[in-house]
C-alpha cells in the first residue's frame, strides 16, 4: 500500500456514510404524513381530515376564571379562529387547582416562589350521545415569584394560572389530533 491510499480511506468512509444516511432518509420520507394534510381522512370513518374534525368539537363551559381561559384557549386551538363546523363531538372538561409555596426565605419566613398546579379531566363524546370516545387527564404546573406587593402577586398568580391552562389546552388538542388521525 502506498501512502496516498491511506489518506483517502477516511474521506471515502465519510462519503459512503453520508450517502447511506441520505438514501435512508429519502426512503423513509414517504412513511410520514402531515396531520393537517387535506387528503388524510380520519380512521374513524368520518369524511374529512383532522382539521375538519377538530372544528366539529364543541367545548362545554368550564367553571371559574381559569376554566374560562382554558375553554377559550381550547376553542382557538381547535378551530384556529374559524367558525365552528357542524357539531359532531362534545368535550367536557373538569378542572381542579392547587397552590403551593415550595421556597420560603428562612430569615423572614415569607414565601419567595409559589407554584400553581392544574389538573384537567376530560371526556370526548359524540354529540347527542353519552358513551365516551376518549377519557383522559392532563396536568400542568407554573411557578411565579412572590413578593410583598399584593397587586403584583395577584397578577403574577393569574399569569401563572393562565400559562398552566394554556399548557393543558395544548396537551388536550394534541391528544384529540392523535385520535382523529389514527382512530385510537
Amino acid at each position: 500500500m502506498s501512502s496516498p491510499d491511506i489518506e483517502f480511506r477516511p474521506a471515502r468512509r465519510t462519503l459512503i456514510r453520508a450517502g447511506l444516511a441520505a438514501g435512508l432518509s429519502l426512503a423513509l420520507a414517504g412513511c410520514f404524513r402531515p396531520v393537517y394534510a387535506p387528503e388524510s381522512p380520519s380512521a374513524t370513518g368520518d369524511a374529512g381530515p383532522v382539521a375538519v374534525n377538530l372544528k366539529r368539537v364543541d367545548v362545554t363551559p368550564i367553571e371559574g376564571r381559569v376554566g374560562l381561559k382554558m375553554r377559550n384557549e381550547l376553542i382557538f386551538l381547535l378551530r384556529g379562529g374559524d367558525a365552528a363546523g357542524p357539531i359532531a363531538y362534545r368535550l367536557d372538561v373538569a378542572l381542579s387547582q392547587r397552590g403551593q409555596s415550595p421556597i420560603v426565605d428562612p430569615f423572614t419566613g415569607q414565601p419567595e416562589t409559589r407554584t400553581v398546579s392544574l389538573t384537567a379531566d376530560y371526556i370526548l363524546k359524540p354529540a347527542g350521545r353519552l358513551d365516551p370516545i376518549i377519557k383522559g387527564q392532563e396536568f400542568a404546573t407554573a411557578s411565579y415569584n412572590y413578593s410583598l406587593q399584593r397587586f403584583a402577586d395577584i397578577r403574577a398568580q393569574r399569569d401563572a394560572e393562565d400559562r398552566a391552562a394554556q399548557q393543558i389546552a395544548e396537551k388536550i388538542r394534541t391528544r384529540l389530533q392523535g385520535y382523529f388521525a389514527t382512530g385510537r
